[in-house]
């Protein structure tokens, strides 16, 4: 008798733990779907900066440059090259994240392992940001090279975009209490 009772309340206890690992993923995955939209946005974005780039491109016939970038030999620039590749690159490895992660958890089933789940589901969170950051960045940096000629005017666009560094750290910090 004690092992029937036994039993049932270990039954319970796995019906338990499979329904809130169930709405665990679930979770996940609706959360997912609104970052992935956000991660193309990024990739997008940078991807179309990299072909307009700031400056523009000689377009001087006699040129040996002809087609190259005209701020190619400013530090800004180059800056806004990197960064803007760096955005591009987490972005769309957090969208193959998440899209790794959306076709191995379509439905849930016993195989479904809620841990690795939630460590793909960190990673892509953490590319996405780091996507972010260098978007930030790469339109900083954009701006500086575009503008280097109003000293001015260059670093207060710079302190002004840096002000983003603040807010996502400070909101961070106040949604932790």
């Amino acid at each position: 008798m004690t092992k029937l009772l036994l039993g049932t309340v270990k039954d319970d206890d796995d019906e338990a733990k499979d329904k809130k690992e169930k709405l665990e993923i679930e979770k996940i995955m609706k959360s997912t779907e609104i970052q992935v939209v956000v991660a193309t946005l990024i990739m997008t974005v940078s991807f179309t900066a990299g072909f307009t780039l700031p400056g523009g491109l000689d377009d001087n016939d006699d040129s040996p440059n002809k087609g190259m970038a005209t701020l190619i030999k400013k530090t800004a620039f180059r800056a806004f090259a990197i960064s803007d590749v760096l955005a591009f690159t987490f972005s769309a490895s957090a969208i193959c994240s998440y899209f790794t992660m959306a076709n191995r958890y379509r439905g849930y089933n016993e195989d479904t392992n809620v841990r690795v789940l939630r460590m793909k589901y960190r990673i892509a969170n953490v590319l996405q940001l780091l996507a972010l950051y260098a978007a930030v960045v790469a339109f900083a940096t954009g701006m500086y090279a575009t503008l280097e000629n109003s000293h001015a005017l260059a670093v207060t666009v710079c302190v002004i975009s840096s002000t983003f560094f603040l807010i996502f750290y400070w909101t961070s910090i106040r949604s932790k209490d």
